[in-house]
C-alpha cells in the first residue's frame, strides 16, 4: 500500500467509538480514510445507494439487527465488496460461519493492530477478483464476437481434426450443402468430395500434414447428391507441441461464377469458330486447316503433359491463328503459282495483323501473343519480328510445329499434299535449329500412337 492511499470505508457498527478506533488504526497504517458509519438496515441501504466503497467493516454484535442479515444485504448490493467481520471476541466457530456466509476475513476488536493487514489483504484479493472477472467478461465478449463472426460469415467454415473428421462447421457451410444442423459434424472431409477426387484428396491431406496451405476449386457433394463448385482455402492447425491437429478451411460457393465462365467460354468458342469460318470462306483451299491444326496441338500438348488451361489456350489459338489473312487479297491466297516478293511480304504480315485485331480483346490468356509468334523460329529466322530462343512462348513453339505439319500434309493451290511422313521429316530436320526438339518429339510420338487428322 502506498502511503496516503484513499480508503473509502463503510463501518456497520452501533458504537461510534468503535468505528473511530477502526478508522484510527487504518489511518496510522498510512491510509487516507473517508468513512461513514451505519447502524440499521435503512441506513445501510441508503449508504449503499449511489456510493462507492472499498471495504466494509461489519460488527458481529448489532443490537436489534442480525449481522448475518446485514452481511447478506451488503453482498446482495455489492457482490465484489470485501466485507470484514469485526467482533469483541471471536471464536473459530464464529469466524468460520461468517466466512462461509461470504465475509472476506475477520478481526477481533481487541487486536485492531491486525486490521490494516487484513484490510490490505482483502483489498488485494478483491482487486484480483475484479481483474479475473474483467478478464472472464472480456473472454466471453471475445468468444461471442468470434461466434457471431463465424456464424454470420459469408463463407462456409470447416474445421477438421488430425484424421480429417469434421469437428465444426458454421451455419453457412451447413446451408450451402443442404444439411441439417449438426449433420456434418462427425463426417470425414473426403465424404464431401466427388469420387473422382480421391487421389486429389489424399494429396491435399498430405500437404496439410506437411504444414502447407493451399487454395483450390473442386466439386463438393450436397446432401441430396447434387454437385456444387466451391473455392476452398485450407490451412493446417498445430497444437502447442507442434503436432498436426487438423485443418481450417474457408469454403465459398462459386457455382454461379463457374456457370458464367461456362457461358463465356461457349461465346468465346463461337466467336473463334466464326473467325475461322471467315478465313476459310476467303481461302477455300485451306478450308479446315485451322481446325485440323487445333486437333494436332491439343494432342501434342497432352503428350507434353501441359495443364488443362494451357491446352485450352492452344486449342482456341490454333482455331484462329490465320485470322490475319483477311488482310491478304484473296487472289494471292488462292494463286496456284509462286508469289512475288511483294506478295509474299503481304502474306508474312498476317501474324502482325492478327495480333492487332486480337490484342484489344481480353481473353485472359496470351492468345494474341502466341499467334504473333507462330511463324517465328528458334534461330531468329522467322517472322514478323525475328525473335528467337527463350523469347518464344512454349505455346507458339507448339503451334509452329503443328502448323507446318498440317500445311505440308494438305493440298495447297501451288502444290499437292506432301503427306504426313514428309511433314514429320521436315520438322525433324529443323529440330534444335528452327523448332523446339521436345515439341518435335511430342509431335512424332502423337503420330506414332495413331493420331490422324479428321476430315
Amino acid at each position: 500500500m502506498t502511503p496516503g492511499t484513499l480508503l473509502r470505508l463503510l463501518c456497520v457498527d452501533d458504537r461510534e467509538e468503535d468505528a473511530e478506533l477502526e478508522q484510527l488504526s487504518l489511518s496510522r497504517a498510512g491510509y487516507r480514510v473517508e468513512a461513514a458509519r451505519v447502524a440499521s438496515e435503512d441506513q445501510l441501504a441508503e449508504a449503499l445507494e449511489g456510493h462507492e466503497w472499498d471495504v466494509a467493516l461489519l460488527d458481529y454484535t448489532l443490537p436489534g439487527w442480525d449481522c448475518r442479515a446485514a452481511l447478506r444485504q451488503l453482498l446482495a448490493a455489492r457482490p465484489a465488496l470485501p466485507v470484514i467481520s469485526v467482533a469483541g471476541t471471536i471464536g473459530e466457530e464464529t469466524a468460520v460461519e461468517m466466512l462461509k456466509l461470504g465475509a472476506a476475513d475477520y478481526v477481533a476488536k481487541d487486536n485492531l493492530t491486525r486490521l490494516p493487514f487484513v484490510v490490505g489483504r482483502a483489498l488485494e484479493s478483491a482487486s484480483d477478483h475484479r481483474a479475473r472477472l474483467s478478464a472472464e467478461s472480456a473472454l466471453r465478449a471475445s468468444e461471442n464476437r468470434y461466434r457471431r463472426m463465424v456464424e454470420t460469415a459469408a463463407e462456409g467454415i470447416l474445421v477438421v481434426d488430425e484424421q480429417f473428421v469434421i469437428t465444426f462447421c458454421n451455419l453457412r457451410m451447413v446451408n450451402m450443402l443442404g444439411y441439417g444442423a449438426g449433420e456434418l459434424v462427425g463426417r470425414r472431409l473426403s465424404d464431401l468430395h466427388v469420387a473422382a477426387d480421391a487421389e486429389f484428396r489424399t494429396d491435399e491431406e498430405a500437404r496439410r500434414r506437411a504444414g502447407e496451405s493451399s487454395q483450390y476449386q473442386r466439386r463438393f457433394l450436397r446432401a441430396d447428391g447434387s454437385e456444387l463448385w466451391v473455392n476452398v482455402s485450407a490451412s493446417p492447425i498445430f497444437d502447442d507441441d507442434g503436432s498436426f491437429a487438423g485443418s481450417l478451411a474457408m469454403v465459398a460457393d462459386i457455382s454461379e461464377q463457374r456457370d458464367a465462365e461456362g457461358r463465356l467460354k461457349q461465346a468465346l468458342t463461337g466467336t473463334v469458330a466464326a473467325m475461322g469460318a471467315l478465313v476459310e470462306m476467303r481461302d477455300p483451299y485451306t478450308a479446315g486447316h485451322e481446325r485440323r491444326t487445333a486437333e494436332l496441338v491439343v494432342a501434342m500438348a497432352d503428350r507434353l503433359g501441359l495443364d488443362r488451361e494451357t491446352v485450352e489456350t492452344l486449342d482456341l489459338t490454333a482455331r484462329m491463328h490465320d485470322i490475319g489473312q483477311i488482310a491478304v487479297p484473296a487472289e494471292i491466297l488462292t494463286r496456284p503459282g509462286r508469289l512475288s516478293q511483294n506478295e509474299f511480304t503481304l502474306v508474312k504480315a498476317h501474324p502482325q495483323v492478327a495480333y492487332e485485331i486480337l490484342s484489344s480483346i481480353d481473353f485472359g490468356r496470351p492468345i494474341a501473343e502466341v499467334i504473333l509468334q507462330h511463324h517465328e523460329r528458334l534461330d531468329g529466322s522467322g517472322y514478323p519480328n525475328g525473335i528467337s530462343g527463350d523469347d518464344l512462348l512454349l505455346e507458339a513453339r507448339i503451334l509452329a510445329v503443328a502448323d507446318v505439319v498440317e500445311a505440308m500434309s494438305s493440298h495447297r493451290p501451288y502444290r499437292p499434299a506432301l503427306g504426313v511422313e514428309a511433314a514429320l521429316a521436315e520438322v525433324a530436320a529443323g529440330a534444335g535449329r528452327l523448332y523446339d526438339p521436345a515439341v518435335v518429339e511430342a509431335c512424332q510420338q502423337v503420330f506414332a500412337a495413331g493420331f490422324v487428322f479428321e476430315g
